[in-house]
C-alpha cells in the first residue's frame, strides 16, 4: 500500500513537471520588434502608426515584447541588408512597414530558417509562409466612404479633391469609398486628385493643395500623404486664416495634432488587435496558420473625432454615417474599390 501511494506521488509530479514546463516553454519566448520603414516617424502618417502600437504592446506584453529597433527610409533593394542587420542585433520579429518588402521577407526567412517572424503591413496572400510570414491587409474603402459622407455634407461648393503621395491600391481603395460616400450624399459632388510623387515632399503638398483650394473651387482636401500631409495641412491652414471655409481630411493616424482646429477628421488605424493577436499566434505556434488579419472598417480603421467641427456637420450626415457602418458591417452595403470615373 505504501509503494502504491509512493508510486501514485511520483507519478502525480512528474505530470505536474510536465504541464509546469509546458506553461513556462510557452510564455519563455521573448520577442523584439526590428522595424522597416519607407519614411520616417515624425511624418504623423503610415510610419508613426507602428511606433504608437508599440507603445502599446510594450506597456502590456511586457513579459514577451522586450524592446525594438527601426530603421528609417529603407528602400526595396536595401531591405533585406537591413533586415539582416537587425536580426543580428537581437530582433527576431520584423515589421516589414509596406508591400514593397515582400521579396526581401522571403529572401532573409530562407537565409536564417525557423525562430524569426516576419509580419507584412499592406502585403498579400501570397506572401503569407506558415510559421515564418505574416500578411496584413489593407482595406480602408469602408472608413472612406465615411469621410466621403462627410466631406459632402460640409462642401459648399460640392468639389472635393485629393492630394496624395503616390499610387498604391490601398490609397485607391481609400479613394473610390471616398468618392462613393460623397455621392450618396451629393450626386453631383466631384472629385480630382494629384499625387505628388513622394511620400516625403511637404512644399509639393503644399504646392498641389493650393492650386485645388485657389483656381478648382475644392473645399475639401483629402490627403494620404505622409510627410507630404505636413504641407497639404498647412495650405488648408493657411486658407482658413485668410477666412476661406475650407477643410482637410487625413489618414493613418488622428492629424488633428498637426494642426487642431483645422482637421475636419482622418481615417484613424490602430494595429494594436493586429499585433496582439498575432503576438497570441507565436505563443500558441499558429502564426501565419490560420488567422488572417486585415484592417478596415469596425477592425482598426475608423473615422477620429470631429472636435470643434461636430456642430457644423449636419445631422443627415451624422444619421447617414451611423447607417452606412452599421450596413457595410453588416454586409449590407459593399462599398467598391474602384474609383469611378
Amino acid at each position: 500500500m505504501k509503494k502504491r501511494s509512493l508510486k501514485m506521488m511520483f507519478i502525480t509530479l512528474v505530470v505536474c513537471l510536465v504541464f509546469i514546463g509546458g506553461v513556462v516553454s510557452s510564455f519563455a519566448i521573448e520577442l523584439k520588434v526590428g522595424l522597416i520603414l519607407p519614411g520616417t516617424v515624425t511624418d504623423f502618417g503610415w510610419d508613426y502608426v507602428p511606433v504608437l502600437t508599440l507603445n502599446g504592446l510594450e506597456a502590456d506584453f511586457s513579459d514577451v515584447l522586450i524592446g525594438h529597433k527601426y530603421t528609417e527610409i529603407v528602400s526595396p533593394a536595401d531591405a533585406e541588408g537591413v533586415m539582416m542587420d537587425l536580426i543580428a542585433s537581437g530582433c527576431n520579429w520584423i515589421w516589414a512597414w509596406g508591400f514593397q518588402y515582400a521579396d526581401a521577407c522571403k529572401a532573409v526567412s530562407e537565409k536564417v530558417g525557423e525562430g524569426v517572424y516576419f509580419s507584412i503591413a499592406g502585403g498579400t496572400e501570397a506572401d503569407i509562409w506558415p510559421g515564418r510570414i505574416e500578411n496584413i491587409d489593407d482595406f480602408p474603402e469602408g472608413t472612406g466612404y465615411l469621410a466621403g459622407i462627410i466631406a459632402a455634407s460640409i462642401s459648399k461648393t460640392g468639389k472635393l479633391g485629393g492630394v496624395h503621395g503616390s499610387l498604391s491600391a490601398s490609397i485607391s481603395y481609400a479613394e473610390a469609398g471616398f468618392i462613393a460616400g460623397a455621392k450618396a450624399y451629393n450626386p453631383l459632388a466631384t472629385y480630382q486628385n494629384v499625387y505628388v510623387g513622394s511620400w516625403g515632399d511637404p512644399e509639393g503638398g503644399r504646392r498641389a493643395a493650393d492650386i485645388m483650394l485657389k483656381s478648382a473651387d475644392i473645399d475639401v482636401v483629402f490627403c494620404v500623404g505622409d510627410g507630404t500631409s505636413l504641407g497639404v495641412v498647412q495650405a488648408v491652414q493657411q486658407a482658413r486664416a485668410r477666412g476661406e471655409d475650407v477643410h482637410y481630411i487625413g489618414c493613418y493616424v488622428d492629424q488633428s495634432v498637426l494642426s487642431f482646429g483645422n482637421v475636419l477628421t482622418s481615417l484613424e488605424y490602430d494595429y494594436y488587435p493586429v499585433f496582439s493577436g498575432q503576438i497570441n499566434d507565436i505563443l500558441e505556434g499558429k502564426f501565419a496558420k490560420s488567422q488572417k488579419y486585415a484592417m478596415q472598417l469596425g477592425q482598426g480603421v475608423e473615422l477620429s473625432p470631429f472636435y470643434n467641427f461636430d456642430s457644423v456637420i449636419p445631422d443627415k450626415a451624422k444619421e447617414m454615417i451611423r447607417q452606412a457602418r452599421k450596413d457595410i458591417l453588416d454586409g449590407k452595403l459593399i462599398v467598391t474599390r474602384v474609383i469611378e470615373k
